[in-house]
């Protein structure tokens, strides 16, 4: 199955647990604690989000141990955490859904958790500079990582932010941060850090965000961008944001950026 077919079947879930959050509000009695409540959905997220609260996350992605970590955060702590709220709240079709869901999102970042598979192996080799010249270095944490996060501080301050406008926001504070981070990795670590690097967060982990942000649509330097990002150097509150888009996008990429406790 392609990556496209993938993503789709990944917003169908994201819908398909709105309408779960609809039924249960139709449903709910007053003073009861409520299972199929979307706070369990941000536990699932959190335990994720966990990974961004180390006191240097990307080390994370220089080790065999490290990448274990992230596979078992995503691949059993988010994916089957989400698996078993659908199919504690879920109808028949929620269920089975998300069953092929989390089946595909397991096989997609296979090639990185996957001990064996040689395209760990490339990524290991050139990992270890990425984390030690690029996300550990204060101009990361200054440029690429505070833009971002201002972004998502500026989505949860503006109220009643038509969705349009959101999704235009986030896609275009990820996009000016994927552009950031590569420049840096290609600057200290060359090119085939960028290569390996771009495949592991654009096709591996990323396929949803890339999908949903491509480049050619919310390009950093169009008008729509411009218009949206906030200005550089505008200090993050490094929080991880309420919006649902904006949960999804840094929890994902937690070990990648640095939070304030």
């Amino acid at each position: 199955m392609n990556f496209r077919v993938l993503t789709i079947f990944m917003v169908i879930g994201l819908i398909l647990i709105s309408q779960i959050d609809a039924q249960r509000k139709k449903s709910s009695r007053k003073g009861k604690k409520d299972p199929c409540h979307l706070k369990e959905i941000d536990v699932c997220i959190g335990k994720v989000q966990a990974l961004g609260k180390r006191k240097e996350p990307s080390v994370l992605i220089a080790s065999n141990d490290g990448l274990n970590t992230i596979c078992k955060a995503i691949k059993q702590d988010l994916s089957k955490c989400v698996k078993n709220f659908i199919k504690r709240c879920g109808t028949p079709l929620h269920k089975e859904v998300s069953d092929l869901i989390v089946d595909q999102i397991d096989n997609s970042i296979s090639r990185f958790c996957d001990p064996n598979n040689p395209q760990r192996h490339k990524f290991l080799k050139e990992s270890p500079c990425i984390h030690k010249k690029v996300f550990s270095t204060e101009i990361y944490k200054q440029t690429c990582n505070n833009n971002f996060l201002a972004t998502v501080d500026k989505i949860d301050s503006e109220e009643h932010l038509e969705a349009d406008r959101t999704h235009t926001t986030i896609c275009c504070g990820y996009n000016k941060w994927d552009e950031c981070s590569k420049k840096l990795i290609t600057k200290e670590c060359g090119k085939d850090a960028f290569d390996i690097y771009a495949d592991f967060v654009g096709e591996a982990f990323g396929t949803l965000t890339k999908m949903i942000c491509p480049a050619k649509f919310f390009a950093v330097k169009k008008s729509s961008c411009k218009d949206v990002l906030p200005k550089d150097g505008v200090k993050a509150k490094g929080k991880l944001g309420d919006n649902a888009l904006t949960k999804y996008v840094v929890s994902l990429f937690s070990f990648l950026f640095i939070f304030d406790e």
